[in-house]
């Protein structure tokens, strides 16, 4: 039996850097924890240390290659609490390790070198988190972020699809989450009444709990719950400073999948929930306005928030040919492969009504690569069969 939370060390790290060991060593600090437990060593030299001393709340292991992953993580996994959430670093830069890594039930993927405001933001990404035992027999639930790099390219037709597209293939309790609160679309697209529990989550985040959930989330499918304001533009929303965390923890815990629609004119709001994703799917267009709007969101995702790379979706592909940058090229601009490009299809998705197009179209053309982004995304996520609805987390073998 695993100890409470209360019994266990906090926080405890492995590296093997000397500048990464002292970044560490201050983030302790910094919260007032004791740096005997910033070791030199990494996941092996963890994994060791676990046979003997008890697991900490936070868990901190540096991974030498992709390729030893698997059967290091394995033998980690034996000797850690599974309700411990553990956070991986190293130098593999590749998307699909990192999907990888969340899928199995990591926690966290960080970059080296590490950095103190990465490592705050990972920790207030863990507060805002619910354990794994929150929810009994499954892992807390996935955060995936919409944004579009402009106006008009589609973000939000993306989201609503994509949020439909999930809970058709799967039996997963699925949440969109429209997070601009004057000017967010999805209720008009769903042709239904916009929801003032927004409004109540920004201004008073100590009221939301499941049955606050309930009360204010519209349900267009079985699995699927729907949150979107229209608030008045002459209105200001006072947002909390809590409010992100308190609301991405609730539909955490509530929800196997949570999508947002995140407008891309960030506030401190949006950034907050934005930190709080999993996955962030940037949609933009091939054109020259949007690579430039894109480099910046990508600055912005690297920079100022010390997030993974998003996945790159272009939609509308094939609206003006002759305007559109070859795909070669855009990629090289980027320092990216672009993962799915959607057709412009506007008999699918420019329709208002309660009917979700992904799940009244079938047949349609654009469903194939919005069906690849839910795969890419969701590697679990399969056409309905009479399997298990998703596989558990890689550190719930010790349950």
């Amino acid at each position: 039996m695993s100890k409470t939370n209360q019994d266990k060390p906090p926080f405890m790290a492995f590296a093997t850097d000397a500048k990464d060991i002292e970044v560490l060593k201050e983030f302790a600090a910094s919260k007032g924890w004791s740096q005997a437990d910033i070791h030199q060593g990494d996941i092996k030299t963890a994994t060791e240390f676990l046979k003997k001393h008890t697991s900490p709340v936070l868990l901190f292991v540096e991974l030498p290659s992709a390729a030893e992953a698997p059967a290091l993580l394995d033998t980690l996994a034996d000797v850690c609490d599974p309700d411990t959430k553990v956070i991986t670093t190293g130098t593999i830069n590749e998307y699909s390790f990192y999907c990888w890594l969340m899928d199995i039930g990591i926690f966290s993927y960080m970059l080296r070198p590490i950095t103190l405001q990465a490592l705050d933001t990972n920790y207030d990404k863990s507060i805002a988190s619910p354990s794994s035992g929150s929810r009994v027999g499954k892992s807390p639930g996935k955060i995936i972020a919409v944004i579009g790099t402009r106006g008009g390219v589609g973000a939000s037709t993306i989201s609503l699809n994509l949020a439909g597209a999930i809970a058709d293939l799967s039996r997963k309790q699925v949440a969109l989450v429209d997070v601009d609160p004057h000017e967010g679309t999805i209720a008009l697209a769903l042709d239904i009444e916009p929801s003032r529990g927004m409004r109540d989550a920004l201004e008073k985040p100590d009221r939301i709990d499941s049955l606050f959930i309930e009360r204010v989330m519209s349900k267009p499918l079985k699995n699927l719950s729907v949150i979107s304001a229209e608030e008045s533009l002459n209105e200001h929303v006072a947002t909390h400073e809590n409010a992100a965390n308190a609301l991405l923890k609730e539909l955490r815990d509530k929800f196997d999948v949570v999508v947002l629609d995140v407008p891309r004119h960030l506030n401190a709001y949006a950034r907050q929930c934005l930190k709080h994703a999993d996955h962030v799917v940037m949609v933009t267009e091939l054109t020259l306005l949007s690579l430039r709007d894109a480099l910046r969101l990508s600055d912005v995702l690297r920079e100022t928030l010390k997030m993974q790379p998003p996945l790159i979706v272009v939609n509308r592909a094939g609206f003006i040919p002759k305007h559109e940058m070859q795909v070669a090229d855009f990629e090289k601009d980027v320092s990216a492969k672009i993962a799915q490009r959607i057709p412009f299809a506007p008999e699918m998705f420019m329709q208002i009504g309660t009917e979700i197009p992904s799940i009244k179209m079938k047949s349609h053309a654009a469903l194939k690569p919005l069906h690849g982004l839910v795969e890419q995304l969701l590697p679990d996520v399969k056409p309905r069969s009479g399997g298990k609805d998703a596989k558990k987390g890689f550190f719930s073998k010790k349950d």
